[in-house]
């Protein structure tokens, strides 16, 4: 049944977990919860994705709704349905409110026919207990509690709904048994949006101390699954799980420190053949945390780019005027030190290169490491980036950033020369109010990440002043740059922290023209992945040709509240929906 349950939830593009009416283990415990409005709108959500592929990927939807409708047999389909996260219990376990379909009958024969047992219990004839029927060559390791899906349902016949719960240890299922007798189907939200919230009752110091230990596990399995893959360098793992780790940062103090975490995720489907999807979130702390200090940092401070405006045909427009707090600035600082370890060395790890060019470029990535580092130590960040692609694989780049020691890039920059023969350096080749400019050409196969981003032998120039640097590359590169310095208007306000809109073509083209000219690895494993991620860097460009190819987010704080809102144009759709069918026909079509 556990597996029933999780198999029900995967099927919503995510876990969202939402508010339920029932207990939790502990008043310490989150509660959360996930609200969807039915499997006939999944289902639909689903097949419009589909709908905008080929005809042969359309078909695969007989096959996903075969899937879906396997496990959701004695449901009804139109009516809501929540699940539970039952955060308090070790291993975690799952409360659901699930509509019946004419009745218990029909899901009890589909729960039976999936492999569980169901007793009924002698005191009360609503309520069940089930559990996994195990294989008889399955054998419990001596000495440990078997891991099983147990769990009780109770049938509410007066609304006709089915609450359930289950965990993975039969330890559990005495709390489970209060929890399934104590639950009541609340009152369900309308509308068609998915809905998850996290709210948090328990205030205290206590409360919040409790649900970090709680969380503590969660990122014990996470990080325990991270392992090494064969093409990995050291300092990738060690950055790869530094990420993780600060993503679980970011959640664990969100579920520790929240007083309400509520996101919304509905699929637009106003214009015909053209669905979009909206994910909105809306986050309160806990007064007097840590969340609540930074959230109260933000509108702090002007936006020195305020009245930069997006570029036409911009396939990269970028704003940040976001606090650092001090969670953060450790974190991307020690990130950042990852990166200047793993770049030294790659471009150290040349045979052929001498010792003097080993020896420039450890200072000069060092120190460029030390010049960024000090923009994050100062507690905030400060940026803008366009990029337009100019028709030939490459970009018109323009874009600036905030740092404490902005001039002793005038220092950095001319030891550059010492990294690699082909590298040129011209300072002051121009100047624009307290602004010094100066022109950078790195030599081709220094780093290939720049030479992707810039373009092999194209310049860059670079503008200096107290505070702040400004980049930018590509055709008139300089008459831009000092046209949006000379015009730059006063730091104002702005609405968001941080605001991006990116179309994905561009960059879809220039990741498969790099691929393309890459040699594909010899051990099976690794060549594997490398051809399954062609095949989806192709069903991706197929999708984003077609247009409407564009991810715009938002992050903002008004009175308190955290608001995040996302948008998905209908090419990124098209795009998952190309990834569901080839999925469906490598794991769910008949032989």
């Amino acid at each position: 049944m556990m597996k029933l349950i999780t198999r029900l939830t995967s099927t919503l593009a995510l876990l969202f977990l939402c508010t339920s009416h029932s207990s939790a283990q502990t008043p310490q415990d989150s509660r959360i919860t996930i609200q969807h409005p039915g499997f006939e709108v999944l289902k639909k959500d689903l097949k419009s994705l589909l709908d905008l592929g080929t005809p042969a990927e359309q078909k695969q939807w007989s096959n996903i709704e075969d899937f879906i409708d396997t496990f959701v047999a004695g449901i009804d389909s139109s009516r809501p349905f929540q699940v539970q996260l039952l955060a308090g219990m070790t291993p975690s376990g799952y409360l659901a409110a699930l509509p019946l379909d004419g009745g218990f009958q029909t899901f009890r024969d589909n729960v039976e026919g999936l492999g569980y047992e169901l007793k009924r219990d002698a005191k009360d004839t609503s309520l069940y207990q089930f559990n996994m029927t195990l294989d008889s060559e399955q054998e419990s390791t001596p000495g440990t509690e078997a891991v099983e899906d147990v769990g009780w349902m109770r049938v509410l016949s007066d609304v006709e709904y089915l609450v359930l719960s289950m965990s993975s240890r039969r330890s559990s299922l005495p709390p489970l048994k209060e929890l399934t007798l104590a639950a009541k189907t609340g009152d369900f939200a309308g509308g068609t949006a998915a809905v998850m919230q996290l709210t948090n009752p328990d205030a205290t110091e206590a409360g919040q101390k409790h649900r970090r230990t709680i969380f503590a596990g969660n990122r014990r399995s996470t990080m325990d699954a991270l392992k090494k893959r064969p093409d990995e360098t050291a300092t990738r793992f060690e950055m790869r799980k530094l990420s993780s780790n600060l993503m679980l940062d970011e959640v664990e103090r969100a579920a520790a420190e929240s007083e309400d975490l509520k996101i919304s995720m509905q699929m637009d489907h106003a214009t015909a053949g053209a669905p979009s999807l909206s994910v909105e979130g809306d986050l309160v702390a806990i007064p007097g945390t840590g969340l609540a200090t930074a959230l109260q940092q933000f509108n702090s401070r002007p936006d020195a780019f305020a009245g930069i405006t997006r570029l036409p045909g911009s396939a990269l427009s970028l704003r940040i005027n976001h606090p650092v707090d001090d969670m953060r600035k450790a974190g991307m600082v020690s990130f950042l030190n990852l990166v200047r370890d793993e770049i030294s060395a790659k471009l150290k790890n040349v045979s052929q290169r001498p010792a003097s060019e080993k020896e420039a470029i450890d200072k000069v990535v060092t120190d460029i490491t030390t010049h960024l580092r000090s923009g994050i130590e100062s507690g905030w960040m400060n940026v803008f980036v366009e990029s337009v692609p100019d028709g030939k694989g490459g970009f018109t780049s323009i874009g600036a950033y905030n740092a404490a020691n902005a001039a002793s890039l005038t220092d950095i920059l001319p030891r550059m020369k010492d990294m690699h023969p082909g590298t040129q350096v011209e300072l002051n080749v121009d100047k624009v109010g307290d602004y010094a400019i100066h022109r950078v050409q790195l030599g081709e196969g220094l780093l290939d990440v720049f030479d992707r981003l810039f373009g092999v032998r194209r310049d860059t120039f670079v503008a200096v002043g107290s505070d702040y640097v400004w980049l930018s590359s590509g055709d008139n590169a300089l008459e831009s740059l000092k046209k949006s310095l000379a015009t730059l208007a006063p730091p104002a306000a702005t609405p968001a922290a941080v605001h991006l809109e990116i179309t994905m073509l561009p960059w879809a083209r220039q990741m498969n023209d790099f691929y393309s000219k890459q040699t594909p690895p010899k051990e099976r494993e690794a060549l594997s992945a490398w051809k399954a991620a062609e095949r989806s860097r192709a069903r991706g460009l197929e999708a984003f040709e077609k247009g409407n190819d564009s991810i715009v987010v938002d992050v903002k704080a008004e009175a308190g509240h955290l608001l995040t809102s996302v948008r998905l144009d209908t090419g990124i759709l098209r795009f998952i929906g190309k990834e569901m069918a080839a999925f469906s026909k490598e794991n769910l079509e008949a032989e």
